[in-house]
C-alpha cells in the first residue's frame, strides 16, 4: 500500500511553474525574485527594523547582514508555498482573513489598536497581509502533510519503551502566573498593551488584577490581557509544569506561594520578587516517580512527540520538493559576496 504522505510529497514533483524570461527585471531594490514574483529590499528592511525593536540591542555589520538574510530566506520559503497554494486555490479569501483579524483585534480598544500600529509601523492591511500568508500556508500543510500523518500504537509503545526514563519525573506543579513589572519596558506583548512604569503604579496593577481575579475573573484571561511577562502573556500566564528547583528559581517566596496553594486556588496577596510582582494559581499537582504509558498523559504526550517529529521532517521536505520546482535568485546574498570581495581587493 503506497504511503499517502509519500504520494502527497511526489506530487509536488510534478509541479511545473512558467520559466519564461518575461518576468520581473532585477532593479537596485530587488532583493531576490522567485519564479515571476519579486522580493523588494524595502521589504526586508521593514522587517529587520522591526526586529530591531524588539531585540534592544544594535548589531554589528555583519550581524545585520546575517539577519536581512535569515528574514530574506523566509520571506523566500513564504513566497514558494504561497505561490503552491496558489496552484492547488488553497488561498485564504477575504471572509477567512476578516474573521481571523477581527479575532486579533477584538482585545484592543480602537485607541489601543491604532498605538500598536504606531509602534509596530505596520499598518491594518500589513497585518492583514500576514494573517492571509500564515492561514494559507497552514491550509496548504494541513492538505498536503498534517492531515495524512498518522501515529500507530506500536509508535507509541516503542517511543516509550526507548524513552522511559524521561517519564520517571519529579513532583512538579501547573501553575499560571501574571507579572507586574515597576519599570516601562518596550517588549510589552499583553493584550492590552498595558504596561505600569513605576514602583506605585505596579502596586496599583497588581492589586486591582488580583480583586478582579478573586472576584472570579478567569486568571488565563486577565494575564493574557495585562501581564507583563513576554514569554507567557500570550499563553495567558501558564508556565507549564514546574519543579522545585525551577521554582525555587523564579524566587523561594514564589515557590511557597505555589506550595502552599490548593488545585484551583489563587494566591491571596501579590508576591514580590525582583522581577516585580506576581499573581499566582495552582491549576494541578503531579506526584513524582515513575510515570507508566496507562497514563492518559503519558500517552498524549508521547503521541504528540512522535507527530511532532514526523511533520517537521515532512513538511522541511515538501519545502524542498517545492524548492525544487522554484526559480529562485537571491540577489541580496549575491551583493553581499560582491562587496565583500571588492573590499578584500581595495585592503
Amino acid at each position: 500500500m503506497r504511503n499517502p504522505v509519500a504520494v502527497a510529497l511526489a506530487g509536488v514533483l510534478t509541479l511545473v511553474f512558467s520559466s519564461c524570461q518575461s518576468g520581473p527585471k532585477a532593479g537596485p531594490d530587488t532583493a531576490a525574485i522567485v519564479n515571476q514574483t519579486e522580493i523588494k529590499n524595502a521589504e526586508v528592511e521593514k522587517v529587520y527594523q522591526n526586529r530591531l525593536k524588539q531585540g534592544g540591542q544594535t548589531p554589528s555589520p555583519e550581524e545585520a547582514s546575517t539577519l536581512r538574510l535569515n528574514i530574506l530566506s523566509q520571506m523566500i520559503n513564504d513566497e514558494m508555498l504561497m505561490q503552491r497554494a496558489a496552484v492547488d486555490k488553497l488561498v485564504a479569501n477575504d471572509d477567512e482573513v476578516n474573521v481571523k483579524f477581527t479575532e486579533f483585534k477584538k482585545d484592543y480598544t480602537e485607541q489601543k489598536f491604532q498605538q500598536f500600529l504606531k509602534d509596530q509601523g505596520v499598518t491594518a492591511e500589513d497585518i492583514k497581509k500576514e494573517i492571509r500568508k500564515s492561514a494559507t500556508i497552514e491550509k496548504l500543510y494541513n492538505k498536503e502533510i498534517t492531515s495524512k500523518i498518522s501515529v500507530s500504537e506500536g509508535e507509541i509503545k516503542d517511543f516509550f519503551a526507548r524513552n522511559k526514563a524521561n517519564y520517571n519525573l519529579p513532583e512538579s506543579w501547573h501553575v499560571l502566573h501574571l507579572l507586574v513589572t515597576p519599570f516601562p519596558d518596550s517588549q510589552i506583548t499583553n493584550a492590552r498593551n498595558d504596561d505600569a512604569k513605576t514602583d506605585e503604579q505596579a502596586r496599583q496593577k497588581v492589586i486591582g488584577l488580583l480583586k478582579r481575579i478573586l472576584s472570579g475573573e478567569d486568571f488565563s484571561i486577565v494575564a493574557r490581557d495585562y501581564s507583563e511577562d513576554s514569554s507567557s502573556a500570550q499563553s495567558g500566564g501558564d508556565l507549564r509544569l514546574l519543579n522545585l528547583q525551577q521554582l525555587d528559581a523564579i524566587d523561594p517566596r514564589f515557590r511557597q506561594a505555589v506550595q502552599s496553594l490548593k488545585v484551583g486556588e489563587t494566591f491571596s496577596s501579590p508576591i514580590p520578587t525582583k522581577y516585580g510582582y506576581h499573581l499566582v494559581k495552582l491549576i494541578e499537582k503531579e506526584a513524582g516517580g515513575q510515570h507508566e504509558l496507562t497514563d492518559p498523559k503519558v500517552q498524549a504526550d508521547t503521541r504528540q512527540a512522535i507527530f511532532n517529529r514526523k511533520e517537521t521532517l515532512l513538511k522541511t521536505a515538501y519545502l524542498e520538493a517545492v524548492r525544487n520546482q522554484t526559480i529562485v535568485k537571491n540577489l541580496l546574498a549575491q551583493k553581499i559576496l560582491s562587496d565583500a570581495a571588492g573590499s578584500s581587493v581595495s585592503k
